[in-house]
């Protein structure tokens, strides 16, 4: 199997954190601040939670936080990431009022059992040291008829594709999105990891939109420069709850 990285750094390869999270919060208000907007609309369109906790895992720079703090203003959105410095960073980038972070471990998440109602991440698993005991975590943590949206990238992207957006980068972005595709999974491989952590009711796939998040974000797609890259080719989805089943 794929050794995983854990560390931001270690993933674009350089010797301080500091530096890894500005090329990262670069890359993300270049290319990535489209998809977390798309998703957020797509979870928005799918889930019918009113109430409760909203936990993004390896929340980053806090963009889809935001975004999904906009969308569900009543629920309480936690950013959750192993990094202070990058919990600090999306503290300081997030000014929506329903919004908390935390610096924790999703292999330790510090929730009570059954406790939260959505639990989402993306591009965050392929960084998971032990995947299926994070995803043992999510079970234990996540309320009766908790929605559950897991998107990451997938290993077997075509390689004319991870060229072409690997071309899109500087060099330090490139290459960290090499290495994530490398430690990333396949749609087989995290259907038999959720199965084993009693996930099995949640769909595993290739991620796509609804026409309604598309329609949404249509002029963010146009100036977007991965407009043209095709999203089931390049991430796929652990999604579930008990309006989607």
């Amino acid at each position: 199997m794929v050794e995983r990285k854990e560390r931001l750094e270690e993933e674009f390869e350089l010797g301080e954190e500091d530096e890894a999270i500005h090329e990262y919060e670069a890359l993300t208000d270049g290319y990535l601040h489209v998809t977390a907007s798309l998703i957020a609309d797509e979870i928005a369109h799918l889930a019918k939670t009113h109430e409760g906790v909203v936990v993004d895992l390896g929340c980053g720079p806090g963009s889809l936080v935001k975004e999904l703090a906009l969308r569900f203003p009543q629920l309480l959105v936690i950013g959750l990431d192993i990094s202070f410095p990058m919990t600090k960073l999306a503290r300081e980038r997030t000014t929506v009022e329903n919004v908390a972070f935390v610096t924790a471990d999703v292999h330790h998440l510090p929730f009570q059992t059954r406790s939260v109602q959505m639990i989402v991440s993306h591009g965050a698993m392929h960084h998971w040291r032990e995947l299926a005991r994070a995803l043992a975590e999510v079970k234990q943590v996540l309320a009766d008829k908790g929605f559950v949206y897991l998107s990451d990238l997938k290993r077997d992207t075509p390689d004319e594709l991870v060229r072409e957006i690997a071309a899109l980068l500087n060099k330090n972005q490139a290459r960290a999105f090499l290495n994530s595709i490398k430690a990333a999974y396949t749609v087989e491989e995290l259907a038999a990891l959720a199965a084993a952590a009693g996930l099995g009711n949640l769909h595993v796939e290739p991620e796509s939109f609804s026409r309604r998040a598309i329609a949404r974000n249509i002029e963010k797609l146009r100036e977007s420069p991965l407009r043209g890259m095709r999203q089931a080719a390049i991430n796929l989805r652990m999604v579930g709850g008990a309006e989607t089943l």
